[in-house]
């Protein structure tokens, strides 16, 4: 796990889960948060065939999906039966798949991804609204 004031990153383990076969397929992957982005997790699945996939989503989804099934369309999370693992059930335009993750590997992401911006604290409309607007009026 890395972090820094903006940034926190974690190198996780995970597996893909294929329906018909007898064994998963062990994937790396490499997740990070970035407070500069403070609703977003993205996660880079490193494919078997040297390819990389790319999945970003709510930082709360995360946070719901750890202990209760959360999400609908493209990003559900649901902890698996013990809460040893997590599932990622992920729906694209070239199909579904489902992904296993240690519970305790990534409550540790998440728990460092919430100390650096707790929840609440993430900029708020009015924030992003003056952003914007002090953009435009220098763009002018």
């Amino acid at each position: 796990m890395r972090g820094n004031s903006t940034t926190v990153t974690a190198d996780l383990q995970v597996e893909l889960l294929v329906a018909g076969l007898d064994h998963e397929i062990p994937l790396r992957s490499s997740w990070s948060y970035d407070a500069g982005d403070p609703y977003a997790v993205h996660v880079d699945f490193r494919l078997p065939l040297g390819s990389t996939e790319r999945w970003s989503f709510a930082r709360e989804l995360l946070a719901q999906g750890m202990d209760l099934p959360a999400g609908s369309g493209d990003v559900e999370i649901a902890p698996e039966v013990g809460h040893r693992h997590v599932l990622l059930l992920l729906h694209g335009g070239s199909g579904s798949a489902v992904v296993r993750v240690g519970q305790h590997p990534l409550r540790e992401f998440l728990d460092t991804a919430f100390a650096h911006v707790p929840a609440g604290s993430e900029r708020s409309d009015d924030e992003l609204e003056q952003w914007l607007r002090s953009v435009l009026d220098a763009a002018a």
